[in-house]
């Protein structure tokens, strides 16, 4: 279930992501240059020389798009690459929970995978499919008189595979090794009979518990329904369930973290864009630098928009 549930996951970021791209104003970065120019130096002999101290120096828009894409990689990335103090920390803590949330996401799945080894080894070693179905067959069918399993009891058309066959009708226990087959022996109460210290203990003439019985029912009353090896069995599947479980929420919580980081990322954004639009559109950044006579050099920074 965790591998499908991530699968999932990742669709629904991904289509989240096309959704909100396709919302008018989330085009792409354009810049706004900012224009450097410098005043005359004034030289020892009184003559004015122009001096270029550096390149064209560039403030950009942030895209929307961009911060969206960025958090839904990475929680926090998009709030970093829009910039600020608010967006540096935010962004920290938002990758920080990410780190720890998938961590822990790993670390269960982990450890549930490992339970998973054990009950699929004690199950191995405890359980078998031959004994299960000799006892239907040396049991239940013939005690029970159910028609369908004729071919289990009755000398004249007895047949073995005739006899599975209609066996695995009645209880469809599925192949060993499949996940399936590791639900059931562990589920259901009607497959409790191929448990290796499985009896009936003290039950006296169990086998009339089985005339008339429906085999569609619950087993007949006073047939033992579980085993210690079975119990054993079921502590370690709920075990696995649980790893598993706190896997899955974690990935939840991953998820939803990139979905608070896109909504915050693009909020940010837009926020940024909407103050720096204010400021006007075409900023100009003007040094001047003379230099006297004694000598010294004074430099003023003006920056107009």
């Amino acid at each position: 279930m965790t591998h499908r549930l991530s699968i999932l996951l990742v669709g629904f970021v991904l289509l989240t992501f096309a959704a909100l791209s396709s919302v008018h104003g989330m085009d792409g970065d354009f810049d706004v240059k900012a224009r450097a120019s410098i005043g005359n130096i004034t030289d020892e002999g009184g003559q004015d020389a122009p001096v270029e101290i550096g390149e064209s120096i560039s403030l950009h828009r942030k895209s929307v798009a961009k911060a969206m894409l960025l958090s839904a990689v990475i929680p926090g990335l998009g709030q970093v690459y829009v910039g600020g103090r608010r967006g540096y920390v935010s962004g920290g803590v938002m990758a920080a929970a990410d780190v720890f949330s998938m961590w822990r996401y790993f670390s269960n799945t982990g450890s549930g995978d490992d339970k998973k080894g054990e009950y699929e080894a004690w199950a191995e070693d405890h359980y078998s499919t031959q004994r299960f179905t000799r006892y239907v067959r040396d049991t239940i069918a013939v005690h029970s008189g159910y028609g369908d399993f004729g071919f289990c009891t009755d000398p004249g058309i007895y047949d073995s595979s005739s006899c599975w066959e209609e066996i695995h009708v009645v209880f469809p226990l599925s192949d060993e090794g499949s996940g399936a087959f590791y639900e059931q022996i562990g589920a259901e109460n009607r497959y409790v009979f191929g448990w290796d210290d499985w009896s009936t203990g003290d039950v006296q003439f169990p086998e009339e518990l089985w005339v008339d019985w429906d085999p569609y029912g619950t087993l007949p009353e006073g047939i033992p329904r579980t085993s210690a090896n079975r119990t054993e069995y079921q502590g370690m599947r709920a075990e696995a369930d649980d790893f598993y479980g706190k896997a899955d929420r974690y990935a939840w919580v991953m998820v939803i973290g990139r979905v608070v980081s896109m909504v915050d990322a693009a909020i940010m954004a837009k926020l940024r864009n909407r103050n720096f639009a204010s400021l006007g559109t075409n900023p100009r950044l003007t040094f001047k630098a003379k230099m006297g006579s004694n000598p010294n050099v004074k430099i003023s920074l003006k920056m107009r928009f």
